[in-house]
């Protein structure tokens, strides 16, 4: 089968699985950025003629031009879902199940919010109208549950419980969060403003709604996070940063790395732990002056 015949299927078939809209945009991208490669630098055109070599080449191409091992592992992420596709559709590849080879690539380090930018973020959130309030109670839910932007956006009142949420994760994967006094103070003011607001106006299912009853979009609440966390320096405002921080201090206030991989709903324990690789010196110290292991033995 003819390679962009075959990507053109594989993308319809996420859109199948219900992957969110950003994330089939950045599989279109990333895709096209291998069939390119594909086509014009190991010159072939049928997806029978994919191997693990021309993977190993397309690696070396992006590694040859620059490209950190992040991004291109990245890359590789969509290539190989790609050919595990079509190689489980008859169509050619290889079973990257048994064989597939990544780029090195340094750890990450994330930086997160100091807990004074969070105090400022959430103070310059004051007011009674519905945005303010709305507002306030979106960063509390980020910075206190740790969920991810579009699963916010994904929340519809059914959803919520007298002490837990209903999460749609990724892939699917169901989860709740707590939902801790302070959550629920946010909730409720948000609660009562939004009925009086939506009085005579029509509103969809969603719990978290733009001023014309919509659902929240991605960019609307990066657009929420980046406004509030304005004058910050040398961190990127954005929700993913709220989750490293919700992270980083779950694992501060000594909860273990298994409870705050199943809170955040990742695969594994190893993705969690970039989110702990960079834990300030001091912060690190702390943790440990807490937990003497002499003093331990009572």
């Amino acid at each position: 089968m003819e390679i962009g015949m075959a990507a053109k299927e594989y993308l319809i078939e996420i859109e199948v699985r219900k992957y969110t809209p950003k994330t089939i945009r950045s599989y279109r991208n990333n895709l096209n950025l291998f069939l390119r490669f594909c086509e014009e630098e190991a010159k072939i055109s049928e997806i029978e003629d994919v191997s693990l070599a021309v993977v190993r080449r397309f690696s070396l191409y992006l590694s040859g031009k620059g490209k950190k091992g992040s991004y291109i592992n990245g890359l590789l992420k969509v290539a190989k879902a790609f050919i595990q596709y079509c190689y489980e559709e008859g169509y050619g590849g290889f079973n990257t199940k048994k064989n597939f080879k990544w780029c090195k690539q340094d750890k990450a380090v994330i930086m997160a919010f100091d807990p004074a930018d969070v105090r400022s973020m959430l103070q310059s959130c004051r007011g009674y109208d519905f945005l303010h309030v709305r507002d306030k109670a979106i960063l509390t839910i980020l910075f206190e549950t740790g969920i991810r932007c579009w699963e916010l956006c994904c929340i519809q009142k059914s959803d919520i419980h007298e002490d837990f949420i209903i999460i749609q994760g990724k892939n699917h994967k169901q989860r709740v969060v707590p939902i801790t006094p302070i959550l629920r103070k946010a909730l409720t003011k948000y609660d009562a403003v939004t009925e009086e607001y939506f009085t005579l106006k029509n509103r969809e299912d969603y719990y978290f709604l733009s001023v014309h009853g919509r659902q929240l979009t991605n960019s609307a609440v990066e657009h929420i996070v980046k406004r509030y966390g304005e004058g910050i320096e040398g961190i990127r405002t954005s929700p993913h940063t709220c989750r490293h921080f919700f992270a980083q201090q779950q694992i501060k206030m000594g909860t273990d790395l298994y409870t705050i991989s199943r809170l955040l709903g990742h695969e594994n324990i190893q993705i969690t732990q970039t989110y702990l690789n960079s834990l300030r010196d001091r912060d690190v110290i702390e943790i440990a002056k807490s937990k003497s292991v002499l003093m331990s033995l009572g």
